[in-house]
């Protein structure tokens, strides 16, 4: 044994079994990532267009919700000095304040769309293959444009029945009110069909590849 030891190039190790398993499970990842990248199919110019135009709207209507949000401060903060200070107030703060309410909410609906940050349970659709997920996406798309599709004929309804009758302070329609709601449907609508006519790697919808796990770098851990 010895011998055979003396024998033996320095050059030569003998690696334990739990660091050539690691490495085994490290190529097995590199492998789906690569597979993945594969799969991912290359956007068009126009594709990529239109993505960049529904980043822009976003960024369009954040900016008019942040207007929107301190006009509201500013109305509801000085009537409320205006009434407990000096008696008297701005009538017109109550409705403009309601009214920029409505619409930064269903401007929020659209961009919190954009941005795929609505509410959603993802604990079926991770234990599906890729494909059956991907394939799930696009039901889950569908239903939501028709949602959106019954949204846009409500408020549209809505706003043109409600156009002639007019806010008893300020004077403004009341069918702004529901334009608030057409206008989120339309954009949502829009959205939504477009994420059924494009690869899903345009909306950060791509086959997910199983998380390496932490024990990988320094073997197994019992």
């Amino acid at each position: 044994m010895n011998k055979l030891t003396q024998e033996m190039p320095l050059s030569m190790s003998i690696k334990p079994p739990s660091a050539t398993h690691a490495e085994s499970r490290k190529a097995a990842g590199a492998a789906q990532e690569k597979t993945a990248s594969q799969d991912t199919a290359a956007p068009s110019s126009i594709a990529v267009g239109i993505t960049a135009l529904f980043k822009g709207l976003e960024k369009t209507l954040t900016l008019l919700m942040v207007l929107a949000l301190v006009a509201m401060i500013v109305l509801v903060f000085v009537n409320v000095v205006l009434r407990y200070g000096f008696n008297s107030g701005i009538s017109i703060s109550v409705e403009l304040s309601r009214f920029l309410f409505v619409w930064v909410t269903f401007m929020g609906a659209v961009t919190a769309l954009i941005r795929q940050e609505h509410l959603s349970v993802n604990t079926f659709a991770d234990k599906l293959p890729a494909a059956m997920r991907a394939g799930l996406d696009r039901l889950v798309t569908l239903a939501m444009l028709g949602c959106c599709l019954m949204l846009l004929k409500g408020s549209y309804a809505q706003t043109v029945l409600n156009w002639s009758n007019l806010s008893p302070i300020s004077g403004i329609p009341v069918g702004v009110f529901y334009l608030a709601g057409l206008m989120a449907g339309v954009l949502m609508s829009l959205i939504l069909l477009w994420r059924l006519l494009t690869p899903l790697a345009l909306h950060a919808v791509t086959p997910r590849v199983a998380p390496s796990h932490a024990s990988d770098s320094q073997g197994d851990t019992p």
